[in-house]
């Protein structure tokens, strides 16, 4: 795989618009990237890299924790993120991608089967549900729908929806309003996910 420069990567091909990065590159010295870039497949990436919307990405390219992502992204099958990396709306992601520990994701991105998060496989048709505005800092709560069960992160916790819920009520009490939103939220994924096992009544 080549490492390319920045120099090098300045002077790539622009056409219609797109700036055209050939497959196998080694972009690891790379920290950022325009909108409406197209990589190749199994490109590789280093940490805290960021890239403007509707970039394009191959199959098999990696990229190393903290990355972000403006709107529009697409990735082909089989991409992989470390942990903390952003993604902005409407993101989509082939098949078997897998996303690191605290991840976060825009409103409508959409995912094919066999990815996973957290090495979690996730399930279902549109395995992620977000809340945002919620709790005393108005935080944002991710839920995700794993073959493990229902996998839940707001702020610095991450854990199933049991230990979710014995957190609030630890945190909030089980009748103030924040406890009351979170709970509510943690039984409306039990409702979108089908997973009445985990649903409090």
């Amino acid at each position: 795989m080549y490492k390319i420069t920045q120099q090098e990567f300045d002077a790539l091909p622009v056409i219609d618009g797109v700036k055209i990065c050939p497959a196998k590159t080694d972009l690891s010295s790379i920290a950022s990237f325009g909108q409406g870039c197209s990589f190749g497949e199994w490109c590789s990436f280093g940490e805290w890299c960021r890239f403007g919307q509707w970039c394009r990405f191959g199959g098999g390219c990696s990229f190393g924790g903290g990355c972000s992502f403006g709107e529009g992204c697409r990735f082909g099958q089989g991409c992989s993120f470390g942990q903390g990396c952003s993604f902005g709306q409407g993101c989509s992601f082939g098949q078997g991608c897998s996303f690191g520990q605290g991840c976060s994701f825009g409103v409508g991105c959409s995912f094919r089967e066999w990815c996973s998060y957290n090495n979690h496989k996730l399930v279902g048709s549109y395995p992620l549900l977000q809340m945002n505005g919620a709790g005393s800092v108005g935080r944002g709560t991710s839920a995700w729908s794993t073959e493990d069960g229902i996998i839940i992160r707001c702020g610095c916790f991450e854990g199933t929806l049991d230990e979710f819920r014995k957190r609030v009520v630890e945190t909030h009490g089980d009748t103030s309003k924040h406890g009351r939103v979170y709970l509510g939220f943690a039984n409306l994924c039990a409702v979108q996910f089908d997973r009445e096992d985990e649903l409090q009544k």
